[in-house]
């Protein structure tokens, strides 16, 4: 990698890529102050709406390539470049009143996000040892899942009890700081010596593509789910206020063990990892539709809900790195894309399904997907017998 490893602590680079991959995904958590943002710009649920998802369709988009320019340029200048555009953007948005001007610079967070994640995957892989790379990746992939998750609660006290700009401030200011120790901690290591080569036989792949549209089902199927269960818990399990919270709590927490254990299954046996996730997820689906009705189960499944929630950073990420191994940081960033854009087109699907069939509908849609998703992954692993990085 051209880095001298006694130069510098990678447990030390690792955390504060785990605190910046952190602070980052904390645009993602204005979802708990929809209500907020509409007042605050006097407009509709629907238009804040769309001032909330376009964080995550930009990235969608963005990731096919964003990280594949930024590869062959210094990883500590390329760092401190996009979280200084996320502080200067989070600044700005902090004291506009234009939900225009506050949308155009959320966007170009946006746009920027994928080469930081991209890059922080693939550095924390070359600096990691041997014996490691597994386990440093699933700590990037925590950052993630800590950000929107935990992030979520953290925002939205901020936002209902101070304010929409409170909450905006917040996000800055964690943005900032991870920005000051990108640029007093972090030493130089250099991009990619030679211009990027975009592997298209294998993108082009019979492999790749059913591979790609396999995976993209379970954040479809779980997002369905999961971006309308405080909905479903207030309606059918008569769950408010606080208690909602602690339940949504508690299911980030499960979640973020649920990224942890992922990485370790994935390393032990990692076919039989891809296969059971989707039929164990399909059926805590069917189970929630059926025990609607029983508050204690319903609680369970949510929570074992959660724990598969936070496995699937890893295995799509897993699955994307595997066919695509000579090309991390396009790899990563198609990882980016499948979960971004199967997060949005979940979120979009399960709104129809709600307002057309109601919130029990949300559970069918999902095991659907998850089946179907089991099915594609079958065949690409038993059948076109796909190469794993850890068979």
């Amino acid at each position: 990698m051209g880095t001298d490893n006694m130069k510098y602590n990678p447990k030390l680079l690792l955390y504060i890529l785990m605190l910046s991959t952190f602070g980052i995904n904390t645009p993602l958590s204005i979802i708990g102050i929809i209500s907020q943002i509409s007042e605050y710009f006097n407009t509709s649920i629907s238009i804040s709406g769309l001032y909330i998802s376009s964080f995550t369709f930009t990235i969608a988009v963005s990731g096919l390539f964003i990280p594949i320019l930024f590869s062959k340029y210094e990883r500590k200048k390329t760092f401190a470049f996009i979280l200084g555009i996320f502080a200067v953007s989070n600044f700005i948005i902090i004291f506009t009143d234009s939900i225009l001007i506050a949308s155009i610079f959320r966007i170009l967070s946006a746009v920027v996000y994928p080469a930081f994640i991209s890059l922080a995957l693939t550095v924390c892989e070359e600096i990691a040892p041997i014996d490691q790379k597994q386990d440093y990746i699933t700590k990037i992939l925590l950052g993630i899942s800590v950000g929107s998750i935990i992030g979520l609660p953290i925002t939205t006290g901020f936002g209902t009890i101070l304010g929409y700009k409170a909450a905006m401030t917040w996000i800055f200011a964690i943005n900032f700081l991870t920005l000051v120790l990108i640029l007093i901690f972090f030493p130089k290591i250099p991009g990619k010596s030679k211009s990027y080569e975009v592997p298209f036989s294998s993108l082009k792949s019979k492999e790749f593509i059913l591979s790609t549209i396999g995976i993209v089902m379970m954040p479809i199927g779980a997002s369905m789910v999961y971006n309308y269960i405080p909905y479903f818990l207030q309606t059918v399990s008569q769950i408010y206020t606080y208690k909602l919270s602690m339940v949504l709590l508690t299911y980030g927490i499960f979640s973020i063990f649920g990224t942890w254990l992922g990485g370790k299954l994935i390393v032990i046996r990692d076919k039989a990892t891809l296969i059971i996730f989707q039929i164990v997820c399909a059926l805590v689906f069917a189970l929630l539709y059926f025990f609607s009705n029983y508050l204690i189960a319903v609680l369970a499944l949510i929570l074992i809900f959660g724990i598969l929630d936070g496995m699937g950073y890893n295995l799509i990420q897993y699955i994307e790195t595997s066919l695509l191994p000579k090309s991390p940081e396009l790899a990563n960033g198609i990882f980016l894309s499948v979960l971004n854009g199967g997060i949005a087109i979940g979120i979009a699907i399960g709104g129809f399904m709600v307002d057309g069939f109601g919130v029990m509908s949300i559970f069918i849609g999902g095991f659907l997907f998850l089946v179907i998703a089991l099915v594609m992954i079958v065949y690409v692993i038993s059948v076109l017998k796909i190469s794993l990085k850890y068979s």
